[in-house]
C-alpha cells in the first residue's frame, strides 16, 4: 500500500519501539511524540521524526497529529494515578479525531475486562475502550495476552539466571499463550497497512498455551540447562513489583491472588487462528525467544545489572 505518515505514541518503551521501528523499515513517515526527545535518538537517526510533547496536554497532541494519516496508541500502564492512563488515552483520540486521521491503532497492553473489576489500573482499558467507540473514529484494538518481556523483569530474570528456577505468579494448572512484543508489533503494523480492518476489536497472542512446568522445558531447551518452575505466591510477587514500580505492588498482587483463587478465569483461550486469518504474521515460539535473550538469563549479565 502507499506509504503513510503514522504518529507513534510510547515509541522509547518496549512495547511501542519495534512498532516505530517496523514502520520505518516498511517506508513509512514515522513521528514520534514522547516527553522526552533524548530516549528517540535512535529513532530520530533511523529516519523517524521526533517532537516533544506530553499525553496529558490536549493542544500538544492535536499539533502531534496533525498532518498525519494513522495513529498507534499506546497509553502508559504504570502511572501513580491510574486515572492519567484514561485522560492521556481520550487526549490521543480526540486529537486525532481532530486532525482527520483516518486510522487508530491501540494496543491495549492486555486483555480488556468485560466488565468493571474496581481496580482503575485495570478498569482504564473499559473507560478508553468506550471513548474510541463512541469518537467514531476509525479503529483496530488489540488485546494481546501476557508478553514474554514479562520475564525479563527482575521478578523473574534474576532467579532462572542464579538459580535456574523459573518463578511466575501462576499455580501450574494457569495455561498462558504468552506472546513476544515483536509479534504484537507485527499485529500493529499490519493493522496500519490495512485500513479496511476498521472497527475491529481483537485478541492476540503467542503461538503456544502453557503453564508454568512448561514455560520451564522452554527455558531449559533455549538456555541449553535444566530449569524448573516455581509458583511465585502473589504477594511476593507484589513486593517484587513494588521494588520497581513504587505504590504498584498492592494492585499487581491482587490481580494475581486471582490466579490461585480462580486458575480458569486466569487462563488465556484467544483464538489464535482468528487473529492470523484476519492478520496473518509470523510468531516467535518460547523456546525461540529465550535463545533471543539468553544472555539475559546468564549469571554474568545479572550481576553486572
Amino acid at each position: 500500500m502507499t506509504n503513510q505518515n503514522v504518529l507513534v505514541y510510547g515509541a522509547t518503551g518496549s512495547q511501542a519501539k519495534p512498532v516505530a521501528q517496523k514502520l520505518l523499515d516498511a517506508g513509512h513517515a514515522v513521528r514520534v511524540v514522547t516527553r522526552n526527545p533524548g530516549k528517540a535518538e535512535d529513532l530520530q537517526r533511523a529516519g523517524a521524526e521526533v517532537i516533544q510533547g506530553d499525553m496529558g496536554e490536549l493542544e500538544n497532541l492535536k499539533e502531534a497529529s496533525s498532518g498525519m494519516d494513522a495513529v498507534f496508541l499506546l497509553v502508559p500502564f504504570f502511572t501513580q494515578n491510574p486515572t492519567d492512563g484514561v485522560t492521556y488515552g481520550k487526549n490521543a483520540i480526540d486529537a486525532a479525531k481532530a486532525a482527520g486521521v483516518k486510522l487508530l491503532v491501540w494496543n491495549a497492553s492486555g486483555e480488556i475486562p468485560p466488565q468493571r473489576s474496581g481496580n482503575p489500573g485495570f478498569d482504564l482499558r473499559i473507560d478508553i475502550l468506550e471513548h474510541l467507540e463512541t469518537s467514531g473514529l476509525p479503529h483496530v484494538v488489540l488485546q494481546p495476552t501476557a508478553y514474554m518481556e514479562n520475564f525479563l523483569g527482575p521478578w523473574t530474570r534474576a532467579e532462572v539466571a542464579e538459580e535456574d528456577t523459573f518463578a511466575y505468579p501462576t499455580p501450574d494448572t494457569v495455561q498462558m499463550q504468552w506472546v513476544a512484543t515483536d509479534d504484537v508489533a507485527s499485529f500493529a503494523v499490519y493493522a496500519l497497512e490495512h485500513p479496511e480492518l476498521a472497527d475491529l476489536n481483537i485478541k492476540v497472542c503467542g503461538p503456544e498455551k502453557l503453564n508454568g512446568t512448561e514455560v520451564a522445558k522452554r527455558f531449559s531447551r533455549g538456555l541449553e540447562r535444566d530449569v524448573t518452575f516455581r509458583a511465585m505466591p502473589a504477594a511476593e510477587f507484589g513486593e517484587k513489583i513494588d521494588a520497581v514500580f513504587p505504590g504498584m505492588g498492592e494492585a499487581a498482587a491482587q490481580g494475581y491472588a486471582m490466579a490461585y483463587e480462580h486458575p480458569e478465569m486466569f487462563s488465556s483461550n484467544v483464538d489464535l487462528d482468528t487473529a492470523l486469518e484476519k492478520m496473518p504474521v509470523e510468531l516467535t515460539s518460547l523456546e525461540a525467544w529465550v535463545r533471543q535473550h539468553a544472555e539475559a538469563f546468564s549469571s554474568q549479565t545479572v550481576s553486572k545489572g
